[in-house]
């Protein structure tokens, strides 16, 4: 398997990036739409944009694109499902226990789940590229085409909710 700097610059097929990004990117759609069936729905839209233009692309950082598209396309479906108030199938949980991965130690399942899914759509885009995906502030201006002070007060709000959450959490254990 690539990794992430292997994807970066070299000249790889497209079936090589797929093969080398499948798994991350999966992981990226569940923490942002907590849907598991609709995650594999946006990479799968993901990937067919990012093939369309794959030799424009390829020659750059054609991770960075696929990610920003599916930002993109997972804040669109957020803000329609929010109308429609659909329920979601699965949890980033759920990924973890098909693909084999161990739960970190201590932590409760669905415990952060739903707090990151209480979370507006924006937030939690800048929280999951931040956190999960270890991206810097530029880099996540540039994949939600947003200024950088607006990723840092997205993030200052979704932080400030995850501890008001955490504090609750610790309120009602005792």
């Amino acid at each position: 398997m690539l990794s992430t700097q292997e994807t970066r610059g070299a000249e790889i097929t497209f079936e090589e990036f797929v093969t080398a990004t499948a798994g991350r990117l999966l992981r990226t759609a569940m923490f942002l739409v907590y849907d598991r069936h609709l995650a594999e729905d946006l990479l799968q839209v993901t990937y067919e944009r990012v093939a369309r233009k794959w030799k424009r692309v390829s020659s750059g950082n054609p991770e960075a694109y696929a990610r920003r598209v599916l930002v993109n396309l997972a804040i669109d479906e957020n803000k329609k499902r929010s109308r429609r108030r659909d329920l979601p199938a699965g949890t980033p949980a759920d990924l973890e226990r098909l693909a084999g991965g161990l739960q970190a130690p201590g932590a409760q399942a669905g415990e952060l789940d739903g707090v990151l899914r209480a979370l507006p759509a924006m937030q939690r885009a800048v929280v999951v590229l931040r956190y999960w995906c270890d991206l810097g502030e530029h880099e996540i201006a540039e994949a939600l085409g947003i200024s950088r002070g607006t990723v840092k007060s997205h993030t200052a709000r979704a932080m400030a909710a995850l501890r008001e959450n955490v504090k609750e959490g610790r309120a009602h254990e005792r």
